[in-house]
C-alpha cells in the first residue's frame, strides 16, 4: 500500500485529526468556542446529550426561545454562519435528541418549523439556503412520525400546521411520505374539525385526503364552483378514476365542460375517462383532435401508441404533415424538431422560411441540431433569422446570425 504524503497528512480530516489525541483536540475546541459563540454552542448541546435527553432538550429549548424572539437583522456576512448555526440544530434535533426520545425529538422539530415564520423577516434568503434547511426538517418530521403509531404524536402536527398554513402546504408532501394509514386518517379527522378556512386550509386538506387515499374527503374541500372549474375538474377526476369510480369522475368532468378552446388538463382527464369507461374510438378520436388544435407531441405519441404495427408509422407522418401546413409556421416547425423529425423539419424550413416568426435564439438552437445532417436547412433558418433581425434593425443580432450562417459547409 503507498504511503501517505506529507500533504495528504496534514488534509483536515476524522482520521487525521484523530492522531492528535483526545486531550489536544479538546483544548483546541475550547480555544476556539471562546471566539466562536455558534461553536460553543454546539459542543455544550453535545455534552448535553451525554448526560441523557432531558438534559438536551433544555438546551435546545433554550435556542428554539431565543431564536423565536430575537428581531434583529441577520446581515449578509453574517447569513452563512448563521445558516450553518441551524442547520447544525436541526442536525442536533433530528439525529442526536432522536435517538435518546423520539416523541421530544418530533415535538421540538415542530417547534424548530415554527422558526420560518419569523425568520422570514430577519434573513433575506436569496440562495434559498435557510428554505433548503427546513425543507430537510420537513423530511425529518416525515421520518419521526412515520415512526410512531401511537396518534397523540399528530397533535403537534395539527397545532403547527394550523399556525402557519401556508408554508405547510410546501412541507406536508414530504411529512407525511412515511405515516401510517392510520395516521393520516387520525390527521384528517382532526384537521377537518377544526374548521379552518380559506384557500390555504382547503390546500392543507387535500394534499392530507391524498396521502391518505381518501377521495371523497378531498371532494368534499371542492366548493360546487371550483368543481364546475376545468382544472379543479380534471384533478379530481384522476382520483375518482383511480379509485375506479368511473361514472362519478365522467359526471364531474361533463360538469366542468365550457365553450371555445379546452383545457389540456381537462381534455386529458376527459380521454383517461373514455379509455376507462371502455369507449377507446371516441378516446382515440378526443387524442388526435386535441393534436390537431395543440401540436402537442404528447397526443400523437399516445395516439399512435395504441395502434398496431405499421398504422403507428401512418400516424406519425400524418402528424408531420398536418404540422408542415400548419397556419403557424413557427408552431409547425416547433413540433417537428421536439419530436424530432429533422428531415421533415428541413423540408419545411426550406419551403416557408419567410412565414417562420421565431426568436434568434431558437433559431440558433434548432440550427445547431440541424447543420450536421441537414446544412442546408440550418443555413437558411439562420439567414431568415438574420432578416428579420435586420428589418427590426437589430443589426448585432443579425451580423451574429449571419456570421454562424457562413460558418456551415453546403
Amino acid at each position: 500500500m503507498k504511503p501517505p504524503t506529507v500533504a495528504s497528512l496534514k488534509k483536515v480530516s476524522p482520521d487525521n485529526l484523530a492522531r492528535l489525541g483526545a486531550e489536544r483536540l479538546a483544548a483546541i475546541l475550547v480555544e476556539v468556542a471562546e471566539a466562536r459563540p455558534d461553536v460553543k454552542r454546539r459542543l455544550r448541546m453535545e455534552l448535553a446529550a451525554e448526560q441523557g435527553a432531558d438534559h438536551l432538550t433544555l438546551e435546545l429549548d433554550k435556542r428554539l426561545a431565543s431564536l423565536e424572539s430575537s428581531r434583529s437583522k441577520v446581515p449578509w456576512r453574517r447569513r452563512p454562519s448563521f445558516v450553518a448555526d441551524l442547520e447544525g440544530l436541526r442536525a442536533l434535533i433530528a439525529e442526536r435528541l432522536a435517538e435518546l426520545d423520539a416523541p421530544a425529538a418530533l415535538s421540538r422539530m415542530l417547534a424548530f418549523m415554527d422558526l420560518a415564520r419569523r425568520l422570514d423577516s430577519r434573513v433575506r434568503d436569496k440562495d434559498g439556503s435557510v428554505a433548503a434547511v427546513f425543507d430537510r426538517a420537513a423530511d425529518d418530521v416525515g421520518r419521526l412520525l412515520g415512526a410512531r403509531s401511537d396518534l397523540r404524536a399528530i397533535d403537534g402536527l395539527v397545532e403547527a400546521v394550523a399556525r402557519n398554513p401556508a408554508a405547510w402546504a410546501a412541507w406536508l408532501p414530504a411529512a407525511l411520505a412515511q405515516a401510517s394509514p392510520a395516521i393520516l386518517q387520525a390527521l384528517l379527522a382532526r384537521l377537518r374539525d377544526r374548521g379552518e378556512g380559506g384557500p390555504g386550509w382547503s390546500l392543507i386538506l387535500r394534499q392530507v385526503a391524498d396521502a391518505a387515499g381518501d377521495v371523497d374527503a378531498f371532494l368534499s374541500t371542492l366548493t360546487a364552483q371550483a368543481a364546475r372549474t376545468p382544472a379543479v375538474a380534471a384533478e379530481a377526476a384522476r382520483r375518482l378514476l383511480a379509485a375506479g369510480r368511473v361514472s362519478e369522475a365522467g359526471r364531474l368532468l361533463e360538469g366542468a365542460r365550457q365553450g371555445g378552446e379546452p383545457d389540456f388538463g381537462w381534455e386529458s382527464a376527459v380521454i383517461a375517462y373514455l379509455d376507462a369507461a371502455g369507449q377507446g374510438e371516441a378516446a382515440q378520436e378526443a387524442r388526435w383532435a386535441s393534436f390537431e388544435r395543440t401540436l402537442s407531441v404528447e397526443r400523437v405519441r399516445d395516439f399512435a401508441r395504441r395502434l398496431p404495427d405499421f398504422e403507428d408509422v401512418e400516424a406519425e407522418n400524418r402528424a408531420f404533415e398536418h404540422a408542415s401546413a400548419h397556419a403557424d409556421a413557427g408552431r409547425g416547425l416547433q413540433f417537428l424538431m421536439d419530436w424530432p423529425a429533422l428531415p421533415e423539419a428541413a423540408v419545411m424550413i426550406e419551403a416557408r422560411a419567410d412565414e417562420l416568426r421565431i426568436s434568434a435564439e431558437q433559431a440558433e438552437t434548432w440550427a445547431a441540431r440541424l447543420r450536421a445532417r441537414q446544412p442546408r436547412a440550418a443555413h437558411r433558418l439562420l439567414r431568415a433569422a438574420a432578416a428579420a433581425a435586420f428589418r427590426r434593425r437589430d443589426l448585432a443580432t443579425c451580423d451574429r446570425l449571419t456570421q454562424e450562417a457562413d460558418t456551415i459547409a453546403l
